[in-house]
């Protein structure tokens, strides 16, 4: 019993250690006050700036970074794999009983569409026609963009036809 009781006290101390994990921002990103698209920035999060992640919730990310703390999109952070504290094995294997083999949890959302409706999806060879009718041609773009100051001249290849 006393070995369980010191187990239990050791896991709930470790736990907000375990909680944190570092990473780094993928590309420049907002930085808001709440996990909310529309909330307000508090400040920019440079491109492949260290983060640590406090906590999740849904496709947000409570960070801090230097001075600057608040909630970023999940997909603006990559964590740092590697880890190399002592915890690392133990949060391992909490994150396996937790979500399975790889201790990763991802979420999407598709808008506008409930389960049933992804549940029941087929494609659609005329919506797919219509798609393709929304291509621009490399001369549409060149015109475009010609007439435009704020964007500057970078060649992409197309795809090759099929």
């Amino acid at each position: 019993m006393r070995t369980f009781l010191a187990a239990l006290v050791f896991a709930l101390g470790v736990g907000p250690a375990l909680a944190q994990e570092a990473g780094f921002a993928v590309r420049q990103t907002e930085v808001k006050k709440e996990p909310f698209s529309d909330a307000e920035t508090v400040g920019t999060l440079a491109e492949k700036a260290q983060v640590k992640v406090l906590s999740r919730q849904g496709g947000w990310a409570q960070i801090e970074s230097g001075a600057l703390a608040g909630w970023v999109r999940m997909l603006s952070i990559r964590m740092n794999s590697g880890q190399s504290n002592i915890f690392s094995g133990l949060k391992s294997l909490f994150s396996v009983a937790r979500t399975g083999s790889s201790g990763t949890t991802v979420t999407t959302g598709v808008r506008g569409l409930d389960k049933e409706q992804i549940k029941n999806a087929t494609p659609n060879p005329e919506e797919l026609k219509k798609l393709a009718g929304f291509a621009a041609t490399r001369g549409d773009a060149e015109k475009f963009a010609a007439g435009n100051p704020q964007l500057r001249n970078q060649n992409v290849d197309y795809l090759p036809q099929k």
